[in-house]
């Protein structure tokens, strides 16, 4: 492959205070780096920076990387680090550290792996090329619950933003993304290093990436089996890197990969499909279904041909209609959890809805909820969490209790005594995950028992769910017939600051409950808050469509959402980004 973008690197002083130890003095920081360490709008998923400043250069594009950016990793790779070990007291002090293909992860892994290998971290990397360690963020994140060993938990990576980004996700105990006090404390930590001492480290090899496959594997086989696939020709686009994770799993279930190579820069399947060159690549391998992937793997898009005509579905269409497939024509009754912008066309064949705030430090707490498994009540206080009951209505949840009540009533009302349900917890970005969650009732006692066999990962999960909606292709099932498209759903974006989104939020405050008038059309406004009463999306319902507005929390933008009438749905979200962008900033 050839690499997008090169770079090159300010030279960094470092002092030595023995033959192993060095140390970097710190600049003080300015007001703007304080801002990108420490944000106003917390980020839903870790941390992001564009790392790389663009120069122009008279023969090719060039970037530089700063000393004063690279120090910005450097300082929250040690606040992560000594938070972590006040909350471990020194004890167990391990980390498993992975990157994506990105330009600068090498140079990140390396200072990385020094930084915790000076605070006495046993560091464990994927088994790869010399001095490498990738794999997919999603496989990344589920190590920390498939290495029982091991608590602590980096990946490199800033999934489908330009290269020119890159950004840390870290899981601490189990894997549901940092939030609330936790994460505002390493940001704080970071803002107040004034040097960094590191040693060379040593790390030790793990084939995560095995191991995230055979959980795989396992899943699927109490889920459907996977046997359609088999001998089919399948072709595979990562966008940045192998895909080697996915690649080998399709290999295992039979069938003939095809990987495309090619590199894309921004390397995000839901904004750049390559359509005649794919067409090109499925022709000669004599392929129905390409699979495109972006950097970390947890957004996906499907590049389907169907009576020789070619059809992308984006992750909304996928998870929905997947879904509807296995409630309908398998039986399965599913436990839908998704984040409230999310496509609603599958939750007419859901057992339950259950809605969220944006992100897994939403959905992961559902999780922990319906199993009995204590969470930290930051997470809780943080979440935006409400069930929908018998007339559709949304009903706020503090706590497991009237969630379980709810799945309880809802089964004695079908005299259901024993029940293996599919809970999918998944976003309209791509992030899916998905477990199997058995409740029986005692009938001595009276009393339900949920439970689940496998390892719980409460962040994206989209794998198993991939291989399902190949598996359903392969067996014939059309993804469009299985969806309402008189409905459309869409996101869009205006921009906004950290400042301009705070803004936004609190003057739009003041139609919570009452009903605007945005051209010819009203709405309902509904502030959906978090358990501190904060709000973070706002719901516009009219007599024939739903929209949602909130701040991004991976970028300098406000996200709209919109799920309405298939001829004016473009139109509609349009008019409301409008209305918001010149009334409430």
């Amino acid at each position: 492959m050839v690499c997008l973008i090169s770079f090159n690197m300010e030279d960094i002083e470092l002092e030595s205070l023995d033959e192993e130890i060095k140390v970097l003095k710190l600049p003080e920081l300015s007001d703007e780096e304080k801002s990108i360490i420490d944000p106003i709008i917390a980020p839903t998923s870790g941390l992001r920076i564009q790392i790389l400043n663009e120069k122009e250069d008279e023969t090719k594009e060039q970037y530089i990387l700063t000393r004063r950016k690279f120090f910005l990793f450097l300082r929250v790779f040690k606040a992560i680090s000594q938070q972590f070990k006040e909350m471990k007291k020194n004890q167990n002090l391990k980390i498993l550290i992975f990157t994506d293909d990105r330009p600068t992860k090498n140079i990140l892994l390396k200072y990385c792996s020094q930084i915790f290998a000076y605070d006495g971290y046993e560091i464990y990397y994927q088994q790869d090329e010399e001095g490498e360690s990738r794999i997919s963020s999603p496989y990344g994140a589920a190590s920390i619950a498939l290495h029982e060993e091991i608590n602590l938990v980096i990946i490199l990576t800033a999934s489908h933003n330009d290269l020119s980004w890159n950004g840390i996700k870290v899981y601490f105990d189990y894997p549901i993304p940092l939030s609330g006090d936790l994460f505002k404390n390493i940001s704080k930590k970071a803002l107040q290093f004034n040097e960094i001492k590191l040693k060379p480290a040593k790390p030790i090899l793990t084939d995560a990436e095995k191991q995230n496959n055979d959980y795989v594997i396992d899943l699927l086989s109490k889920v459907l089996e996977v046997k359609s696939i088999k001998e089919k020709n399948i072709v595979i686009w990562p966008y940045l890197g192998k895909a080697r994770g996915i690649v080998n799993l399709f290999k295992y279930y039979g069938a003939n990969v095809t990987v495309v190579e090619e590199e894309l820069n921004p390397p995000n399947p839901l904004k750049n499909v390559h359509e005649e060159k794919l067409q090109n690549i499925m022709t000669h391998a004599n392929s129905n279904i390409a699979i495109l992937l972006d950097a970390d793997r947890d957004r996906i898009a499907l590049y389907i041909k169907q009576n020789g005509k070619y059809f992308t579905y984006i992750p909304n269409e996928i998870y929905s209609a997947m879904h509807n497939i296995l409630a309908r024509e398998y039986g399965k009754k599913i436990i839908n959890v998704r984040t409230i912008p999310t496509d609603l066309r599958g939750d007419q064949t859901s057992f339950i809805n259950i809605l969220t705030g944006v992100g897994y430090k939403h959905l992961g707490v559902i999780m922990y909820f319906l199993l009995g498994i204590e969470v930290d009540q930051s997470k809780i206080d943080t979440a935006i969490l409400y069930f929908e009951d018998e007339n559709k209505n949304l009903i706020k949840i503090h706590d497991a209790a009237p969630l379980k009540q709810q799945i309880i009533k809802l089964m004695e009302n079908q005299n259901i005594k024993k029940e293996s349900f599919l809970m999918v917890y998944w976003e309209e970005s791509g992030g899916h995950t998905l477990n199997v969650l058995d409740i029986s009732k005692n009938i001595e006692t009276g009393e339900y028992h949920f439970s689940t066999d496998f390892t719980i990962i409460a962040d994206k999960y989209p794998v198993p769910a991939l291989v399902l909606i190949t598996e359903l292709i392969c067996r014939g099932y059309i993804i469009s017939e299985s969806i309402d498209w008189s409905i459309k759903g869409i996101n869009r974006t205006i921009p906004a600051v950290d400042e301009e989104k705070v803004k936004i939020m609190k003057n739009f405050e003041i139609n919570n409950g009452k009903k605007i008038q945005i051209d010819e059309k009203e709405y309902e406004i509904h502030a959906l808050s978090d358990n501190n009463n904060m709000i973070d999306i706002y719901q516009l319902k009219s007599h024939d469509s739903t929209l949602y507005f909130r701040p991004s929390g991976t970028g300098p933008e406000v996200r709209f959402y919109i799920f309405g009438k298939t001829e004016t749905h473009l139109d509609e979200i349009k008019r409301v980004q409008k209305y918001v962008k010149e009334n409430y900033i």
